[in-house]
């Protein structure tokens, strides 16, 4: 009996160790985050839509949109992603002015592979001009 539970715990804790190892090497940061991204920036709905993505490096230079949703118009951003870690940054200006006004850092949620389900992008993002909204650092998060 005592030998029963022994090769039983034995062989939990095998499948154990042998599924976590194996789920941990399927999770990836997604090699581009080029499309269209819907969720919130601190509270506001907003579509971040990132049209380009350079190849090659550590990190990569992004550039695309944000667009406040109802809002008439659209605001460029540029930043860079690091597809190796996960991490971005990025700049959203005014339209037509070349001083950003907010700046996103922020983390990509890992995919299982190769089943790539909905990706998150979430993180904080600074308010660096009064005349666009209360100064300071507040969330946002988007998915894809």
């Amino acid at each position: 009996m005592f030998l029963k539970r022994q090769i039983a715990a034995c062989a939990i804790l095998a499948c154990c160790a042998a599924g976590a190892s194996a789920s941990a090497a399927t999770l990836v940061w997604p090699a581009s985050i080029v499309g269209t991204w819907n969720g919130t920036s601190n509270q506001t709905p907003i579509v971040l839509t990132i049209t380009t993505q350079s190849a090659g490096g550590k990190c990569q230079a992004i550039s695309g949109t944000v667009q406040n949703v109802g809002a008439s118009y659209t605001e460029p951003m540029s930043g860079y992603y690091c597809p190796g870690s996960g991490a971005l940054e990025f700049l959203r200006f005014p339209t037509n002015s070349p001083t950003a006004y907010q700046a996103y850092a922020g983390n990509l949620s890992q995919t299982p592979v190769p089943k790539h389900t909905t990706q998150m992008m979430a993180g904080v993002f600074g308010q660096y001009t009064p005349s666009y909204g209360p100064l300071g650092q507040f969330s946002f998060s988007v998915f894809k």
